[in-house]
C-alpha cells in the first residue's frame, strides 16, 4: 500500500521575504531565485523507508522512462504534476512487492527517478559544468534555485553524491563536502536546513533538467 507523505526540505526558515510568484530563469549560479515556499508539516521518514523509495524510483525509471522524463520536466507545484507523479507511482507498484509497505514522499521519488535516468550519462560533472554557451535554466522555487546553483557551482561533488548508496556512509560524507556550497547558494537574509534525502533528490531532479536542457540544443561535454 502507498500512502503520500511529502517529505519537508526545510526544517527551520525566518524572515522570508516576499519574492516574485514567477519562475526564474537565469544562467548564473549566484543570483536570487523565486519565493521560498512554506515548509510542509509531515513525519520524518525512517532511513529504510528512504533506501526503499530510492529502490522503488530507480525500478519506475527503468520500465518507464519517457514518462518518467516528463514527468521531470513539470512544474511541481501545479496540481497537474501532483496527478501525474501519483498516476506513475500507482502504475509501477508492483516495484514495491506484495509484502513490502513503503511510506511515499513524492520528492524523493522524483529523486530517485532523476538518478536512475541521469545514469545515462556519460560525465554528468561536464554536462552539469557552468558553461555560458548551455541555455538557461529555469527553477520553479527556491529549493529548486539553490540545488541547480549547487550543481553548477561544484558539479564534480554533485556526481559523486549521486553515484553513492542512499542513508550510507558514503552519502553523508558528500553531502558533508557539499554543504558550504548548499550554504553560499541560499541568498542573502533567508535561513534553510536541509535533510539529507531532501537535500539528495533535489539535486538530482534539477541536475536531471539541467542536463536535458543541455542535450536538447545538442550540447555535449
Amino acid at each position: 500500500m502507498i500512502g503520500l507523505v511529502l517529505l519537508p526540505l526545510f526544517a527551520a526558515q525566518s524572515q522570508t521575504p516576499q519574492l516574485p510568484q514567477q519562475a526564474y530563469v537565469s544562467r548564473s549560479p549566484t543570483r536570487l531565485g523565486d519565493n521560498m515556499p512554506r515548509p510542509e508539516q509531515s513525519p520524518r521518514l525512517d532511513p529504510a523507508s528512504v533506501a526503499q523509495m530510492q529502490a522503488f524510483g530507480h525500478c519506475v525509471a527503468m520500465r518507464q522512462p519517457a514518462k518518467s522524463a516528463a514527468l521531470l520536466q513539470m512544474d511541481f507545484n501545479t496540481p497537474q504534476y501532483t496527478r501525474a507523479l501519483k498516476k506513475l507511482a500507482s502504475s509501477e507498484s508492483s516495484c514495491i512487492g506484495r509484502s513490502a509497505k513503503v511510506r511515499f514522499a513524492g520528492v524523493l521519488f522524483a529523486g530517485a527517478l532523476a538518478e536512475q535516468l541521469l545514469a545515462r550519462t556519460d560525465n554528468l560533472a561536464g554536462a552539469l559544468a557552468y558553461d555560458p554557451a548551455k541555455p538557461s535554466v529555469k527553477t520553479f522555487s527556491l529549493t529548486d534555485y539553490v540545488a541547480a546553483c549547487v550543481a553548477r557551482t561544484s558539479p564534480e561533488k554533485v556526481a559523486a553524491l549521486l553515484v553513492t548508496p542512499a542513508v550510507s556512509e558514503a552519502e553523508q560524507a558528500a553531502i558533508s563536502q557539499l554543504a558550504p556550497v548548499v550554504e553560499q547558494c541560499v541568498p542573502a537574509g533567508q535561513q534553510a536546513r536541509f535533510n539529507r534525502p531532501g537535500l539528495r533528490a533535489i539535486l538530482a531532479a534539477a541536475s536531471y533538467r539541467m542536463v536535458e536542457a543541455g542535450r536538447a540544443v545538442g550540447i555535449r561535454s
